[in-house]
């Protein structure tokens, strides 16, 4: 994880086990948030619910297609970046 992760960078996690000792090999700094109410948010900033949510809206967007080849997961990334931002399908064709 060392060439990915930044010296900066925080790591939140909702308490799977590896991800604890990822941040102490890293030296990353790390917080482990609960799933309850009020636990779900630490330090004022620290969470992981967009995480959670764009992936559902990943998940979603990359469903109807059965499953893509993983060389072609950018192109699909990209397609939910735009369909995120507001862009209708024929918008993101005439852009491309």
């Amino acid at each position: 994880m060392k060439p990915l992760l930044s010296k900066d960078a925080v790591l939140c996690s909702d308490g799977a086990s590896g991800y604890a000792t990822v941040a102490a090999n890293g030296g990353i700094e790390y917080f482990l948030l609960g799933s309850k109410p009020g636990a779900r948010v630490t330090g004022g900033c620290y969470h992981i619910l967009k995480v959670n949510s764009l992936h559902a809206r990943y998940d979603k967007c990359v469903k109807p297609f059965c499953g893509p080849a993983t060389k072609n997961l950018h192109g699909y990334t990209r397609w939910l970046e735009a369909r995120l931002a507001g862009m209708k399908p024929a918008e993101v064709i005439r852009a491309a």
